[in-house]
């Protein structure tokens, strides 16, 4: 199989896993495993696990599920084609089923690591298999063998940023720029989320996208979030922007522009033929800007397509630090950027994090949350480390904090 993005596996998971919970009475539980469960941003492999009693009877209803079609099948597993995508659906018995979601997991450096000087043997749950090797259990997004094993041991390992401690979202797009829902709907969205605040952030108007905010909507999008406000009194709506860093480093909207908005995010998304050295100076001078807040997937890759930009990486985190900009970890699919190595050395630099769904559509905006939130797990990264896992003061503080030489 042609390996797919991040997002697009999960939405066939999604869909697969909802229609064996709705129809396969004999599956008690079915979870994501292989490179979906890790959060890898490109998936090789499909891959689920249920557990049944009955491994005839399961297999029997998950091949007689509607909108697949069955490829092969086998007394513990069944492969079918789901959404124009191959997925392999493994069962198993209560007795084993912490065995079998452990190998379908991987990855193989970490099986390998686990399993070493003994033979994997029947497991009810993946706890049991760890507590065998003297470890405590390790979380689906660390098990990549870059050291996850040793902190296990030690009892070092992250508490890990969870969907639970997300208090909101600071990036987002509507139609004002290139979004396909309007403002309405996606604040509505946010707060049948639960968000306690969210930053509408359409693209500044120079920027490559199909459509931008230009300086003359500004006033009136900020017109429509105030009414906004007052009919959705429980969540606080920021409003912000992402602007261009330019070829010369400067930005997109001029300072008395900026400091209209709330709060600002910076982004790099035209490199101008630029090398990491130019590329990584431009970033450096938007960190240094005391308007900006955020510096939105500082790789700029495009999973599958475009490796990220060849910054000098310890230069960045260092100017984010100093300068108190928090840099992000972007829940869209084709970003997945911070990705977590670059994620985990940021936060060992000491950098602030930001998780974001980049969100251009309602219905995404949870998914690309959960995206972000696997791949910042992914950088171990714990709650303390985020911004918006702390109160909207919190964050009000956090963006003052550096405004004050902007106004003063």
């Amino acid at each position: 199989m042609r390996p797919l993005t991040l997002g697009r596996a999960w939405d066939v998971l999604d869909s697969l896993l909802k229609a064996i919970a709705e129809s396969c009475p004999a599956v008690d539980v079915a979870v994501a495993a292989g490179d979906s469960r890790r959060f890898e941003p490109l998936v090789s492999e499909i891959t689920l696990v249920g557990r049944a009693v009955s491994l005839p009877a399961a297999i029997d209803q998950i091949s007689a599920l509607p909108g697949i079609t069955v490829l092969r099948r086998s007394s513990r597993n069944v492969v079918v084609k789901h959404r124009d995508t191959d997925v392999d659906v493994q069962v198993a018995h209560p007795d084993d089923f912490g065995s079998v979601l452990f190998l379908a997991t991987g990855s193989q450096a970490h099986l390998r690591a686990v399993l070493e000087g003994h033979r994997l043997s029947d497991a009810r749950s993946e706890d049991e298999i760890y507590a065998r090797a003297g470890l405590t259990f390790i979380a689906p997004e660390l098990r990549s063998g870059t050291g996850e094993i040793e902190a296990a041991a030690s009892g070092l390992l992250p508490a890990l940023v969870s969907r639970e401690n997300i208090r909101g979202d600071l990036h987002m797009h509507t139609t004002y720029s290139d979004g396909g829902d309007s403002l309405t709907d996606m604040v509505m969205a946010c707060s049948a989320l639960g968000y306690e605040y969210i930053a509408i952030t359409d693209h500044s108007e120079g920027a490559a996208a199909a459509n931008t905010l230009t300086e003359d909507q500004i006033a009136r999008q900020r017109e429509e979030i105030e009414r906004l406000r007052e009919r959705v009194p429980g969540m606080t709506i920021l409003h912000g922007t992402e602007v261009d860093i330019l070829a010369d480093g400067s930005l997109d909207f001029s300072d008395a522009i900026l400091q209209r908005f709330d709060v600002v995010l910076a982004s790099l998304h035209e490199s101008a033929g630029h090398d990491g050295r130019r590329l990584t100076q431009r970033c450096i001078a938007a960190l240094k800007h005391p308007l900006v807040n955020v510096l939105t997937h500082p790789m700029n890759r495009l999973v599958g397509r475009r490796g990220g930009y060849e910054l000098d990486y310890e230069a960045v985190y260092a100017a984010a630090v100093e300068t108190g900009t928090a840099l992000e970890v972007d829940g869209a699919p084709a970003h997945l950027d911070l990705d977590g190595e670059h994620a985990r050395a940021a936060v060992a630099a000491g950098v602030t994090l930001t998780i974001d769904s980049d969100c251009h559509r309602a219905q995404a905006l949870d998914r690309q949350m959960r995206l972000g939130i696997g791949t910042a797990r992914r950088g171990w990264v714990e709650p303390a480390q985020v911004l918006n896992t702390g109160s909207i003061d919190a964050v009000r503080s956090f963006i003052r904090t550096k405004r004050v030489g902007a106004v003063s």
